[in-house]
């Protein structure tokens, strides 16, 4: 995935890269403090297939940390600062974290966390000191992990999925074909780190040189306040979970919540009142149902919710699958089933992780041989 970042540095230095709350970073300051990080993270000792913990609050310091140890050619543990001690201590545990990147707001909290692991401060500033030579980038494959992201644990010890380059970069153009949207739109993200929902914009903006307006956890609670951003700052993408959407609309100019272009409901079932409810506020806005488990990274399958409500389901389709996905849905001998037959879903493609990090026991009944 850097790669495709780089070239934006190349092609397009002085467009913005991502703001936050008044700041702001273009491509060429995000390149240049990614490198300087990854630096940072080399003399450490890190490589292909290594995890550094990323634990920050909603800023531009955490795409600079994301950022920094793909540069590096790490992989990425997100850490949500909200959550208990002991979940933090058992995800560095369990992902074999070397490192941990947090922020001046979340150093304290990594510090608790460590257990002797050296922990790193990342800045978004040029105050960092002179820029490391140009060594060339280390060399890191479709194969080689990006990223781990642990699942709730709400069914029991919190799992973590395993996505590689090749998955992550697959999704992303995939995701960008089927939205349409120009190079060099916004995106706003509006999830946590620690869930996988918000890398739809992270890194489809990134990919695509767009701008990222990382939006603030005030303004998340604020309908009024995410209005006059959204208004001002004219954001093309959004991708929103259907619950948080709903609870916003509420708000007193529900209108001027939603982006200009494409409006992604994701990470939970999107019901038809709610749809009707957007389309009534803006029937010109492409509205776009997306699903997938994070085993499958992010999301593969994508339903343009306009013209089929004559189906009378509770809730809006899933859709058809990225490109280079295939959806099956089969019985319990994963046998293909006739259509209007209910069944169980297979997803295959490279978009599929590599399994649950350390867990082959658990990783085998779930990650299939193609049948």
């Amino acid at each position: 995935f850097p790669r495709l970042v780089r070239a934006w540095v190349t092609a397009t230095p002085e467009a913005p890269a991502v703001r936050w709350e008044g700041r702001s970073l273009s491509y060429s300051e995000l390149g240049a403090l990614t490198r300087r990080l990854a630096h940072r993270l080399g003399r450490l000792g890190i490589a292909p297939e290594a995890r550094v913990a990323v634990l920050a609050e909603r800023s531009l310091e955490m795409i600079v940390a994301v950022l920094g140890v793909l540069e590096a050619g790490g992989a990425y543990v997100p850490l949500d600062p909200s959550f208990p001690l002991d979940r933090l201590q058992f995800t560095l545990a369990d992902s074999g974290a070397v490192a941990v990147l947090a922020t001046a707001a979340t150093a304290v909290r990594a510090a608790a966390v460590a257990g002797g692991l050296p922990v790193l401060e990342v800045e978004a500033s040029e105050s960092g000191g002179a820029m490391p030579p140009a060594d060339p980038p280390p060399i890191v494959l479709d194969r080689h992990l990006a990223y781990v992201i642990y699942t709730s644990g709400s069914t029991g010890r919190p799992k973590g999925v395993a996505v590689e380059h090749r998955a992550l970069v697959q999704y992303v153009r995939g995701l960008l074909a089927r939205i349409a949207v120009p190079a060099g739109s916004s995106f706003a993200t509006v999830s946590t780190l620690a869930a996988d929902l918000g890398n739809t914009s992270i890194f489809g903006a990134l990919a695509s040189g767009g701008c990222l307006h990382v939006l603030s956890e005030d303004r998340l609670s604020d309908p009024d306040a995410l209005a006059s951003y959204m208004e001002s700052h004219r954001v093309d993408v959004l991708k929103i979970v259907p619950s948080h959407l709903a609870a916003l609309l509420t708000g007193s100019r529900p209108a001027r919540l939603l982006p200009r272009r494409c409006l992604l409901l994701g990470g939970e079932a999107s019901s038809w009142p709610l749809l009707e409810h957007v389309q009534a506020l803006d029937a010109e806005l492409a509205v776009v149902n997306h699903y997938g488990p994070t085993e499958t990274t992010v999301g593969v399958l994508t339903h343009s919710a306009h013209g089929c409500r004559e189906l009378r389901a509770a809730t809006l389709p899933l859709g058809r699958p990225l490109p280079g996905v295939e959806a099956l849905v089969v019985d319990g001998d994963l046998r293909l089933v006739p259509p209007g037959v209910s069944g169980e879903l297979l997803l295959a493609g490279d978009n599929l992780a590599r399994g649950y990090l350390g867990r082959p026991e658990r990783t085998a009944p779930s990650f299939l041989p193609y049948p």
